[in-house]
């Protein structure tokens, strides 16, 4: 691999940054972002857990395609670690410029949009991949290979987390990704399979009890966007499909609570302070508190379980993917998780593993079996099973 556009210097783009550099090796590696301490802070980043061929910074606003056009040209791959509201119009410049690109996702609406372009990028010979953070992006995978395997499904779960090994009271939980996406998940509505309908349903209900390897016992509920397009791709074919992300127990009663007493409301009310959008100063309020210190040890992990038939034989399929944070290069699992997984699917693509054309879903993009072997290279724990039912 030779030339790299890196879009978005935030929080996940080092995970994705030191795999690229790791990994594909390139001969230029380019970081643009808007904010130039965020390129800065990631460029020292990398010189310090690297050896880098070399690394470019570039001021660039994402929103502007034509930039973005410029900024393209010539590259052999854009990796877009930008938050997701950028992700239509740099799909819109990887077409134009003829590069392909691989981003985070992260939102259904704007993944439904880029979807919808994929006639033009199959027209320009690129592939496109969007959503391959770790969920959706790595839980989109799992489910995918699971419908490689079945002819059809009675029911998908998956439950997916990046959560403290070691969780304080009161929440439970340090940030590990952007609040912006956080909130959403905590408020906004998800769309998933029921008896082979898609449905709506709210965040933070039908909260279960299970418990886990590695985290023990645990809550799971649902949150906006974590199966993405996933009911879309395999309606017809799954009867229930569901996604619940996972938090220690007391974390979601309190956030629920907080919800349901208007904290993540747009609405603005009267203080005397002036006219206040509670959910802008929830936001403000959680980051500083949740915001990691130093030295948290986190993990993530993803728990698939599909039953199904396969070959006129009732099946269940298991799959579990873990990752721990890093002490050498001080990476949360989460960055770990969710920017190795847009760095391998990148390096797939230019590397010829991945040759469909068009914008493509993870879990119709992605070949799983290459996928799954690069995680484990990297240190991730993945284990797979296939069982049969008793009738």
């Amino acid at each position: 691999m030779k030339k790299i556009l890196l879009v978005g210097c935030g929080m996940q783009a080092y995970g994705a940054a030191l795999d690229l550099i790791r990994f594909a090796n390139p001969t230029e590696l380019i970081l643009a972002d808007a904010d130039t301490d965020k390129t800065n802070l990631l460029f020292q980043f990398l010189l310090k857990n690297s050896s880098p061929q070399k690394i470019s910074l570039l001021t660039l606003d994402a929103n502007h395609i034509s930039a973005m056009v410029t900024a393209a040209k010539g590259c052999d791959l854009i990796l877009n670690c930008a938050p997701y509201s950028f992700a239509v119009n740099i799909t819109r410049a990887a077409i134009e410029a003829k590069v392909p690109l691989v981003d985070l996702g992260g939102d259904t609406d704007q993944v439904l949009q880029q979807l919808k372009l994929s006639d033009q990028a199959k027209n320009m010979g690129i592939t496109i991949i969007p959503d391959c953070g770790m969920g959706p992006g790595m839980t989109n995978i799992t489910v995918g290979h699971a419908m490689e395997i079945l002819d059809t499904a009675e029911t998908i779960i998956t439950r997916d987390g990046g959560i403290p090994l070691e969780p304080k009271p009161p929440l439970f939980y340090h940030l590990v990704f952007a609040i912006e996406t956080l909130t959403n998940e905590y408020t906004g509505m998800t769309t998933q399979l029921r008896d082979h309908q898609l449905i709506e349903i709210a965040p933070m209900t039908e909260i279960e009890q299970c418990e886990l390897p590695v985290v023990g016992k645990v809550e799971a509920t649902h949150g906006m966007g974590m199966l993405s397009t996933l009911p879309w791709t395999y309606q017809g074919r799954v009867k229930n499909l569901e996604n619940k992300f996972v938090r220690y127990p007391g974390h979601l009663t309190f956030l629920k609570t907080l919800r349901e007493v208007g904290f993540f409301s747009r609405e603005k009310i009267k203080t005397e302070n002036g006219l206040v959008e509670p959910r802008a100063l929830t936001k403000a309020v959680m980051e500083k508190y949740l915001m990691p210190r130093g030295g948290e040890k986190d993990v993530s992990f993803i728990q698939t379980i599909s039953e199904g038939i396969k070959d006129k034989r009732k099946v269940r399929i298991e799959h579990w993917i873990c990752d721990y944070s890093d002490p050498k290069t001080g990476l949360t699992s989460m960055q770990r998780t969710t920017g190795f997984t847009a760095s391998i699917v990148g390096q797939m693509i230019c590397s010829g593993q991945i040759t469909q054309k068009g914008v493509l879903p993870p879990d119709l993009g992605v070949t799983k079996t290459p996928f799954f072997e690069e995680i484990q290279k990297r240190g991730f724990e993945f284990k797979f099973s296939l069982s049969e039912l008793a009738d």
